[in-house]
């Protein structure tokens, strides 16, 4: 086995959903922990704990050598930005080893108030390759959380070409979708994800669409009892050899949302093997994976396990298509379980080891000398007295000495010198043993407080302009996906054409110059995913001749294709889409700032938040069935096998509402969008105020006659005429807008 040439040992990182939770993980022997406050974390249904509790927690676990990172991970409204600092600084006061985050804004405020905080890039930011992780790198991030869908391959490429370190989801619940690409759950139900409160409607979609395919049998016997969209849970115990090797850094364990035990259980287990692995002990290794694969299958699974995206792109093995539901043998076994895991993590303090020298003589000052590992502190109390009646023996005092109950320690090593002939009160001889352990305690997070200091003084919270705002005509922009599509809109008054990228694949040369002989500008919609693999090198080798042909935009659609723009210089062709978050105006400095200035509203964002954002140098997309997820995995792939013949199916909810799946064979993603297009057209003269600089409408399975109907009411609405709704459609969330 080889371990990192550094030297370094890989961290295993633990889920704490409560201070409670935090406590059984370490116990079962966590290095880390993630934890999430009473306010922006992605687990906002979670026993967060509140501030005075939360600062308990980071101490509990700096005393036992344990780190803990702080779930900053959602993405934050305007108003939400000035309390963050002052929210934030008790922990990092307490020496919070590092935050995670997702938003640009919070990366931003947490790194000028804060300029000696450790920031890592959360999952939900969705970083999938070195271009985007080398961007991050540039401005303080020094830990990815990289796509859960990346390979072993793509993640050593990662780390290899960013020098960050690279923190994996090892074990637990996987998504369907590319994390923070989804918009399912907020959408279809109102809880956003990207807030915290994903209610996983995905894990309830059947397959309506029953066909066979090729005369191969569909598993879809019952399409309203399948889940196509509920992966199994990830374990990769057997994979841990691999891992290691790639020199991941840090290893993830899913769980915030689970109980404590659960927690705790699968913690010991991955605390075993890497044991084993870093001792050199493969055998041992290979020979225990049975006997605790079924632990961990014990204590929580769904229809078995997968080891997810490290060795493969997609594949229906993944899938739990059907709720496995307990026997009454397995209830039992999993009660009998949990039972075993409150008794060993949960009942029994957990004390830290201690080493103690005390010293006892008539007419000196008592002595202490407390050492844990190579950290010695030494204490002195009062004046032993000479005793006149009865001296305190050596059993006596050591008895006083030895109660540690209700503190954080144990003496589990104490040399005693005293003469026989002293004498001191038991409750001075108590106090003093209650002060040197608080004297050790005060020493131990000392290491990790001192950089408080550096961290103290009060930022003043400064906006810095953006540029001014002023008033103009909106222009009309359109993202088409097939030449049908692209003659009607040719037609109309729209002044850039998106052409999608498969489409371009195809025919660019001659989209490109339909698009200018028209007298229009011509652009290119990215995939939607991209990726340091041979799908994304498809498009991003024909870039340049694009460019060299007038193709003058690129609609990046996710952080690793913007950032590839930029490190390749071409920034002043980027535009990036809605997936590229720009909530609040820290977010929208932090993309200028690194060359995106182009960028495209928020879908989640309402009237009265879109009213108090910086617009301008926005897209507003005004029309279109919105992608509500972007995945790896594969229906057709799951019904019966790849095709590659870029398929369209259906999938539908409790309430019978069907939403479009279209496979995107060139750049092997799925697209769930949603059963009714967004439709703001009759929200005209509100989005006229807001002053963007231009108007998008995304045209995905519209028929020519359907695009031109939608342009006829864009245009008029552009010109100040009301238009009135059309068809079955949605406002998405322009009304409502998320908790």
């Amino acid at each position: 086995m080889h371990i990192k040439e550094n030297g370094k040992i890989p961290e295993l990182l633990a889920p704490a959903g409560s201070y409670e939770g935090l406590k059984a993980v370490i116990a079962a022997g966590a290095d880390a922990v993630y934890i999430g406050g009473s306010r922006f974390g992605a687990r906002a249904y979670a026993d967060n704990p509140e501030e005075d509790q939360l600062i308990d927690a980071i101490e509990y676990a700096h005393l036992r050598g344990v780190k803990v990172y702080l779930t900053v991970n959602t993405l934050l409204k305007e108003d939400e930005l000035e309390s963050l600092p002052d929210w934030i600084r008790p922990y990092v006061e307490r020496g919070v080893d590092a935050v995670l985050v997702q938003d640009f804004g919070v990366l931003r405020i947490l790194r000028k108030h804060f300029p000696q905080l450790v920031l890592h890039a959360s999952t939900q930011m969705c970083v999938s390759g070195p271009e985007g992780a080398k961007l991050l790198s540039s401005c303080g991030i020094s830990r990815i959380v990289p796509a859960r869908e990346l390979s072993i391959r793509e993640l050593k490429t990662l780390k290899e070409e960013s020098g960050l370190e690279v923190e994996c989801f090892i074990h637990g619940a996987l998504c369907y979708c590319y994390s923070g690409l989804c918009l399912f759950s907020s959408i279809a139900g109102g809880r956003s994800g990207n807030r915290g409160r994903c209610a996983q409607p995905c894990r309830l979609l059947g397959l309506v669409d029953d066909r066979h395919f090729d005369g191969r049998t569909s598993i879809m016997e019952e399409p309203k009892a399948r889940h196509f969209l509920s992966p199994k849970d990830l374990n990769t115990l057997s994979l841990l050899p691999e891992l290691i090797e790639a020199g991941i850094d840090s290893f993830k364990i899913e769980g915030r949302m689970k109980q404590p035990e659960y927690a705790a259980g699968v913690v010991s287990v991955y605390r075993k093997h890497l044991d084993l692995l870093i001792s050199g002990k493969m055998r041992e290794h290979e020979q225990s994976l049975q006997a605790d694969n079924e632990v961990l299958y014990d204590l929580y699974n769904r229809n078995g396990f997968t080891d997810g995206y490290f060795t493969r792109h997609n594949g229906k093995s993944m899938m739990a298509p059907v709720k496995h539901v307990l026997t009454d043998e397995e209830t039992r076994k999993r009660h009998s379980l949990y039972d075993r895991m409150h008794e060993k993590y949960m009942s029994v303090p957990d004390q830290i080891p201690l080493e103690a020298e005390f010293t006892v003589l008539k007419g000196e000052e008592i002595q202490a000398t407390l050492q844990r590992g190579h950290l010695r502190v030494g204490t002195t109390g009062p004046k032993a007295e000479a005793a006149l009646k009865k001296p305190l023996n050596k059993e006596q005092i050591t008895e006083q000495l030895m109660k540690t109950g209700g503190s954080d320690f144990y003496f589990r090593k104490m040399e005693l010198h005293t003469d026989g002939q002293s004498f001191l009160p038991l409750s001075r001889l108590n106090e003093f043993r209650r002060n040197s352990l608080e004297e050790m305690r005060t020493a131990i997070l000392r290491d990790y407080t001192e950089n408080a200091e550096k961290n103290r003084s009060v930022y003043v919270f400064e906006n810095d302009p953006l540029p001014e705002q002023p008033q103009h005509t909106p222009e009309m922009h359109a993202v088409v996906s097939n030449m049908n599509q692209l003659k009607a809109v040719l037609r109309s008054d729209v002044s850039l054409i998106y052409a999608e990228a498969e489409f371009l694949l195809k025919r660019g040369e001659e989209v490109i110059s339909l698009i200018k002989k028209a007298g229009k500008r011509a652009g290119a919609a990215m995939p939607r995913m991209d990726r340091a693999d041979s799908y994304s090198s498809k498009f991003r080798g024909m870039i340049r001749s694009l460019i060299e042909n007038g193709c003058e935009v690129f609609l990046a659609r996710c952080f690793e294709s913007a950032a590839f723009l930029v490190n390749e210089g071409l920034e002043q062709h980027l535009r990036a889409d809605a997936g590229i978050y720009s909530w609040n105006s820290e977010s929208i400095r932090f993309l200028r700032e690194h060359g995106i200035c182009s960028i495209t509203a928020p879908y989640e964002l309402n009237r009265k938040e879109l009213f108090g954002r910086y617009n301008y140098t926005s897209e507003m997309v005004v029309y279109g069935k919105l992608p509500l997820m972007v995945s790896a995995n594969c229906l057709t792939e799951t019904m019966g096998g790849c095709t590659r013949a870029n398929e369209n199916h259906t999938l539908t909810d409790r309430t019978g509402r069907r939403f479009n799946v279209r496979c995107h064979c060139d750049f092997c993603y799925n697209v769930i969008s949603n059963y009714v297009p967004l439709n703001l057209l009759p929200e005209a003269q509100t989005l006229q105020r807001m002053g963007f600089e231009a108007w998008r409408v995304d045209f995905t399975d519209e028929s020519a006659e359907e695009c031109l109907s939608v342009l006829d009411a864009a245009v008029k609405a552009v010109n100040g005429e009301t238009v009135s709704s059309f068809g079955d459609a949605t406002k998405g969330h322009f009304l409502r807008g998320v908790e």
